[in-house]
């Protein structure tokens, strides 16, 4: 320990870096010239690019810059500098310090630069210094990015640094029109060489999220223009498929457990469990109370996690492409009789991570967290249209998928073998539950219709008897028809109001019709009708709601699952209901003792089968899942947040 005189320096002001130094005249206002008299530009920012980039004093510096500012007196510097950057990063040896110092000193800039909300011609003016040079400086700055990223001689880390730089320029720069220059190149080599390559697999989740959003760019109308949508479309390369699946497996896994770690919701024998379960049996209008029951809403207000953006890839690739979905599925067969310390496969960890979406979409209500949530019923809604698909997820698996149990009334507790569609009917059951509110989410709820609809479909066409919790499913689609009509005058919008109803409607004539295909039991059966029974007055109130909705030209509307007018369809499924609802009256059962109830239908179905039955077999219903358009903006914005 020194007690003696304190050093002369002890209050001196602390050194300053010389990059600090060089930058902090620059933000003055200074030029190259001004700064060091001697040397030309060029040399000027070459000796700058030898100096290690402080990353945090350049982000604060350009955070502080206006847009008018950038645009005004700081535009030559901003566009000098971008040049200089670009120009050591195509051309320096990948050994020279300078080569990785301007590639970061580009993030840096891009992602300051294009924070403060540009435009398109404005982006132009600051980074290449005139609308008139765009056309040379980005298509350099795109070919200096694909050249290294695809490059294997490249180092890894350069190869990553040129990735995140591409993120951060397509995330940044949204749907502007400088955004086109990277479809004027074809970037899916070197992306797949990248993630191919062994040295650099540990970065496919960035480099498969570079390809999800150059697919979005402009997706709407460039469908024939975007050279990503085609390659996604047309592409074999199984290798690549299988280390996407990885990738974006484990990252959903984290989201996951992002979710768990917040409320611990493993099945465990409780009263809360039991009492939940004995709601749902005996409250079909139980998921009514627009006040959530459950976790507390701010304790889910961050989630899911950026990370989750992964689900866009997924999509991407799910959707056209029917090789990634029998790779993805084949995880299924392979880990059917693995040990179960394997990783748990995709589309299992997909159903898995769609019930915490679903559970908690509306209880915060944010655009971000609903917005992922229909992305997770589209992705679902695709697995249930592929009959490939459908194959494997309605055999039984040894192993169950863990599903959100976070809000009441909890789903029942899995059984020990089981078929994975099941686990996506109870997601199913959990949006329908859990986002019922005054701003309905028409879109989804009709998406998640479909999803059931299109799972009794292919189970009564197969004729596979799926043992499953139906009664949970026949209340959340009750519930649904309950809340629309009684709620229609609150609802903030009553846009696809009726195409809602209506196929909601269709889905119960559906299931009553062919009951007897799929049903597991006879008990069932029983319970199906019991529960229309039950609820008939929540029916016949469908009739005013259809009038009420009525458009003057139907014709406008989405295709429906049947070709019979919807007035029609109610018609139908209320001439069975009537037709028990007399034979309790008639024998004297009340509604209120279940047991009594099931017999009299019982008795009757065994003696004279099911009353009215109709063929409902025909052909198969239209495909639904279609194009995300809206979500590529939170995905951008997630993207962002986990660069550097």
């Amino acid at each position: 320990m020194n007690l003696g005189r304190p050093s002369s320096r002890s209050n001196a002001t602390p050194l300053t870096s010389k990059f600090i130094g060089i930058y902090s005249k620059l933000f003055q206002g200074l030029s190259p010239k001004q700064i060091v008299s001697q040397q030309d530009p060029e040399r000027f920012f070459s000796d700058l690019l030898d100096l290690k980039v402080d990353r945090t004093y350049l982000e604060g510096e350009l955070n502080r810059i206006t847009k008018d500012i950038c645009l005004g007196r700081f535009k030559p510097f901003l566009s000098t500098l971008f040049q200089a950057c670009l120009k050591h990063a195509r051309s320096a040896a990948y050994e020279d310090i300078r080569k990785t110092h301007a590639i970061e000193t580009l993030s840096i800039l891009v992602s300051r630069v294009l924070a403060k909300n540009l435009t398109g011609w404005e982006v132009m003016e600051v980074m290449a210094g005139s609308v008139a040079q765009s056309d040379s400086v980005f298509s350099e700055f795109t070919k200096m990015i694909d050249v290294i990223m695809g490059d294997a001689e490249a180092p890894p880390s350069i190869r990553h640094q040129v990735l995140q730089l591409g993120l951060t320029y397509m995330c940044g720069i949204a749907q502007l029109s400088t955004g086109a220059y990277f479809l004027r190149r074809d970037f899916f080599p070197s992306i797949v060489s990248l993630v191919k390559s062994v040295e650099m697999e540990q970065y496919t989740f960035e480099a498969i999220l570079f390809l999800a959003i150059l697919a979005n760019y402009h997706k709407s109308n460039a469908a024939k223009l975007n050279p990503y949508l085609k390659r996604i479309r047309e592409t074999t390369d199984r290798e690549f498929m299988v280390k996407l699946c990885w990738a974006s497996n484990f990252a959903l896994a984290t989201s996951i457990k992002s979710y768990q770690l917040i409320s611990d919701d493993s099945i465990t024998p409780s009263l809360t469990s039991s009492l939940g379960s004995v709601i749902t049996r005996l409250r079909p209008d139980r998921a009514l109370a627009l006040t959530p029951l459950g976790a507390p809403q701010d304790k889910f207000k961050d989630q899911p996690i950026e990370a989750s953006v992964v689900l866009l890839p997924v999509y991407e690739f799910l959707k056209p492409n029917p090789l990634f979905s029998s790779v993805m599925m084949e995880e299924l067969s392979s880990s059917a009789s693995a040990d179960s310390t394997q990783m748990t496969p995709l589309p299992f960890t997909i159903i898995s991570f769609a019930s915490y979406l679903c559970t908690h979409a509306s209880s915060t209500a944010t655009p971000r967290s609903i917005a992922y949530a229909s992305l997770s019923l589209n992705i679902l809604l695709a697995f249930v249209e592929d009959n490939a698909a459908m194959d494997i997820l309605c055999q039984k698996h040894v192993s169950a998928i863990r599903l959100c149990r976070q809000r009441l009334p909890a789903l029942p507790p899995p059984r020990l073998a089981q078929s994975p569609i099941c686990s996506i009917l109870d997601c199913c059951v959990l949006w329908l539950r859990h986002n019922l509110q005054r701003r309905l989410e028409v879109y989804s709820y009709t998406n998640c219709i479909w999803i059931c609809y299109r799972v009794v479909w292919f189970l009564q066409d197969r004729r596979i008897r799926l043992d499953y919790d139906w009664t949970e499913l026949w209340n959340a689609v009750i519930g649904l028809l309950n809340f629309v009509s009684t709620k229609l005058e609150t609802l903030h919008t009553t846009g696809g109001i009726e195409l809602l109803a209506s196929e909601t409607i269709r889905l119960l004539e559906l299931s009553l019709y062919t009951s007897e295909s799929y049903l597991p039991s006879p008990g069932a059966l029983h319970e199906l009708i019991y529960e229309l029974v039950r609820s008939s007055p929540i029916l016949k109130k469908q009739y005013g709601l259809l009038e009420s909705l009525a458009l003057p030209n139907p014709s406008n509307i989405r295709p429906s699952f049947g070709n019979d007018p919807i007035a029609d369809t109610l018609g139908h499924v209320l001439k069975v209901v009537d037709f028990y609802e007399g034979k309790i009256t008639q024998i004297g059962a009340r509604m209120g003792n279940p047991k009594d109830v099931m017999k009299v239908v019982a008795d009757d179905i065994e003696a004279n089968g099911l009353h009215g039955a109709q063929d409902m077999r025909g052909t198969t219903p239209q495909t639904r899942s279609e194009d995300v358009l809206d979500f590529a903006r939170f995905a951008c914005a997630d993207v962002l947040a986990l660069m550097p």
